[in-house]
């Protein structure tokens, strides 16, 4: 049998998820991510839970700062815009 290719996609969870997200992070208050934050020296790689009004999704981001409940995520649109917002550390992992 042939192969059939009309059901393919090239999309990827990425262009997905920024198809579906074109506003700004919803980002933690100042309340929600305390005192205390510590700057990172380099950013670490991480991926991340990040809420837009539209969706969440989960990014590849770089870490730059925490607290012991937050911590700030930088990330590159496939736009090349540059976002960023405070996250609840648990939504975060190191890649």
């Amino acid at each position: 049998m042939g192969q059939n290719r009309r059901y393919g996609s090239d999309l990827t969870d990425a262009a997905l998820a920024e198809s579906l997200v074109r506003a700004k992070p919803i980002s933690l208050t100042d309340k929600q991510v305390g005192d205390d934050i510590k700057e990172a020296r380099e950013p670490i790689d991480v991926v991340a839970w990040v809420t837009f009004r539209e969706a969440t999704v989960h990014l590849d981001a770089r870490a730059v700062a925490w607290t012991d409940r937050a911590v700030r995520v930088e990330f590159t649109m496939r736009d090349g815009s540059q976002l960023s917002a405070w996250v609840w550390a648990n939504a975060v992992d190191r890649r």
